[in-house]
């Protein structure tokens, strides 16, 4: 991996950690984004890495909030684009939103056009940095909700706004849990939305109800209650906290890739279309992974296991005590990719 400036990575067995560095608390800023973006999409693209960990790379700080800085200076620089009159008029607001629209679906087509209009946005920028800053910051969230990856955020400090809200395009979120750090959704208080995806992931994810309960109060929440939320996957202890995540991260690396490739686009597109439409991106998924060697060497071997361990067994003078300890070590079997030497991506 190529040396960046408030990124830094490490590789643990087929995982890439990348922290981030951004004294003194890990402000989110819009080169961070863009390098985060570059990253993500190197590891997309290496089939050595099958987990990807975002954490703070600073002792105890994962992401406090987005720049306040950066976004004081887009009551300017919006102006200069004219959107604050655009957003103004029904007609002229709804040209806007579908322009946008239109734009981020021709970017999802063609990762040329992505490169293009986010070069041209970035041109703007000393102008106005209001369009880089959404385009650079929807494409970012974006790319890692679309992973080809399993995606681990380690919240390990506080994490408020837009750490709140690029967390929630990861797969899984862990956050250390003894130390006092808080999450939460703060913007209402500064009369803005969570404009980094919050509103519309957020409620995907939690729920309306708890979504707006979180947004529109605007407080603090402990671990705990961020779990009881649905916002977390879990909570460690500090000490535990690496171990924790990497025994994790190392039992996900045996899933195999297409599968989980498959799985998270059948989910992602699927969940913003009918059931019709979902049950047919299913069917394309289910085609795609049975059209690989990895199924077929998977149900092979599987089958050599049933014909060895489950047909042998004297099933007519077992308690249920046996039954239930054979299906057990069979499921635990499975899950460590045990009876057979495991995925290749093929």
């Amino acid at each position: 991996m190529k040396a960046y400036t408030y990124l830094k990575t490490r590789r643990e067995n087929q995982t890439l950690w990348a922290e981030i560095h951004n004294p003194p608390v890990n402000f989110l800023i819009m080169d961070v984004l863009e390098e985060l973006h570059e990253l993500v999409n190197a590891v997309k693209n290496d089939d050595s890495i099958r987990v990807f960990i975002l954490t703070g790379g600073r002792e105890d700080s994962y992401i406090m909030h987005f720049s306040i800085h950066e976004l004081l200076m887009l009551t300017t620089h919006l102006k200069k684009l004219y959107l604050h009159i655009a957003v103004k008029s029904r007609i002229s607001s709804a040209v806007l939103k579908y322009m946008t629209t239109f734009t981020n679906w021709l970017m999802d087509l063609s990762p040329w056009y992505e490169r293009f209009i986010l070069k041209q946005a970035k041109k703007m920028r000393p102008y106005s940095m209001g369009m880089f800053l959404w385009m650079q910051m929807q494409r970012l969230y974006l790319a890692i909700e679309r992973m080809n990856k399993i995606t681990i955020a380690a919240i390990n400090g506080p994490c408020n706004g837009g750490g709140t809200e690029i967390s929630a395009c990861f797969d899984f979120r862990f956050m250390v849990g003894d130390q006092g750090f808080t999450m939460g959704q703060p913007e209402c208080l500064l009369n803005i939305v969570p404009g980094g995806g919050g509103t519309q992931r957020l409620p995907r994810l939690i729920g309306r109800s708890k979504a707006l309960e979180l947004m529109l109060k605007g407080n603090q929440i402990t671990p705990a209650e961020a779990k009881n939320y649905g916002l977390l996957t879990d909570i460690f202890d500090k000490k535990d906290f690496h171990k924790k995540l990497q025994d994790f991260a190392d039992l996900m690396s045996k899933r195999p890739p297409v599968a989980v490739d498959a799985i998270k686009r059948s989910v992602l597109e699927g969940m913003n279309t009918t059931l019709r439409h979902g049950l047919s991106i299913e069917l394309e998924q289910s085609v795609r992974c049975f059209d690989t060697k990895d199924t077929q060497r998977a149900m092979e071997k599987y089958i050599e296991y049933i014909e060895s361990n489950i047909l042998t067994f004297d099933y007519e003078n077992a308690t249920t005590k046996e039954i239930v300890a054979l299906l057990n070590r069979t499921s635990h079997m499975m899950e460590h990719v045990k009876f057979f030497d495991g995925f290749k991506g093929e």
